[in-house]
């Protein structure tokens, strides 16, 4: 118990002083990438709903909570408009962070199946700290002493996606707008700014049998103030009806970062993932993350949970009810 208490206090430290906060991360981000790309609205060309639960690092108080609502779909005769509504909620200790955002994507036909995507994403953001849920020795605390404190603050994203029927690749940017606010004009310094982050994505679909494809695909996630990640994911997909593969994510030092030793934690994880379509329309997904860092000794994972579903629009009934496979 003491262990764990050590732990959450060295958690809550590097967070608060922190100079920028770090967006959700999802493992199951290759499933719906509108997550980390506005370019990504409309890919599947039909109506496409997802939800997606994760509860990180279980077992460790204050640990990540994050929800994620996207809906979208793409738009009139000839699909060339992608559009999207992104909910996130992330909750870290005494921090939270809810925003929303509306997506848009331009589509370019490129040949008869590829597309080429630009994508814009602008929404808001609320930000929170719960002051008065800390435990601390020092009630004349500075950074306690205002109490609990809101605020909200406009942010943009934008990315650009190309795929055809075997691959695809992306570039985007997150927090646009919100790392340039002055926060301490607002009275609000205590909570932590999101930095730029800066992503890049690509992966291949291969046929190794009439029932068994094979998808490699890789993600480099730069956090300008915090640690570069590289995820290399390896998924099989069964007779167009359940995907199952891993991934391993490494936490990388290419250069100096202020603060980022005293800030962060090695991200180094390795992940089991199974996603399953049923019911027609409907997608099921599960994905277990365990540290290989020394946080993976203090906990029991972390669980994500996924529900999707497509509306779709053609009278076409297959195990998986769309033929877009990223």
């Amino acid at each position: 118990m003491r262990k764990h208490s050590m732990i959450f206090l060295l958690f809550c430290l590097c967070r608060l002083t922190a100079t920028a906060q770090q967006d959700p991360q999802f493992s199951q981000y290759m499933f719906n990438s509108l997550i980390i790309n506005p370019a990504y609205a409309g890919y599947k060309e039909e109506l496409n709903v997802s939800l997606l639960h994760r509860n990180q690092w279980v077992g460790l108080p204050g640990s990540p909570k994050s929800q994620t609502i996207i809906i979208d779909g793409a738009f009139f005769s000839n699909n060339n408009v992608g559009l999207g509504l992104s909910i996130i909620n992330d909750k870290i200790g005494l921090q939270s962070q809810t925003a929303a955002y509306a997506n848009y994507s331009y589509r370019v036909p490129m040949g008869e199946n590829s597309r080429l995507a630009f994508g814009l994403a602008l929404g808001v953001s609320k930000y929170s700290l719960n002051a008065s849920g800390a435990n601390i020795d020092d009630p004349n605390d500075p950074n306690f002493m205002n109490g609990n404190q809101n605020y909200m603050a406009p942010d943009g994203k934008f990315g650009i996606h190309f795929s055809n029927e075997k691959l695809y690749a992306g570039a985007s940017v997150t927090n646009l707008i919100s790392e340039s606010l002055n926060y301490q004009r607002t009275g609000k310094d205590v909570i932590a700014r999101q930095g730029k982050h800066f992503f890049l994505t690509a992966g291949y679909l291969a046929n190794i049998t009439e029932n068994v494809k094979f998808k490699p695909s890789i993600m480099f996630r730069e956090d300008t103030k915090g640690p570069t990640n590289l995820d290399l994911n390896a998924f099989f997909l069964f007779k167009d009806a359940v995907w199952v593969g891993a991934s391993y994510r490494s936490g990388l030092n290419l250069w100096t970062k202020a603060d980022m030793e005293a800030t962060t934690f090695k991200k180094n994880a390795v992940v089991g993932m199974v996603e399953m379509y049923f019911a027609k329309n409907y997608r099921l997904g599960y994905a277990y993350d365990y540290s290989l860092s020394a946080l993976g000794d203090y906990t029991n994972g972390t669980h994500e949970i996924s529900l999707g579903f497509v509306i779709n629009n053609n009278k076409k009934v297959t195990a998986m009810p769309t033929p877009r496979y990223f």
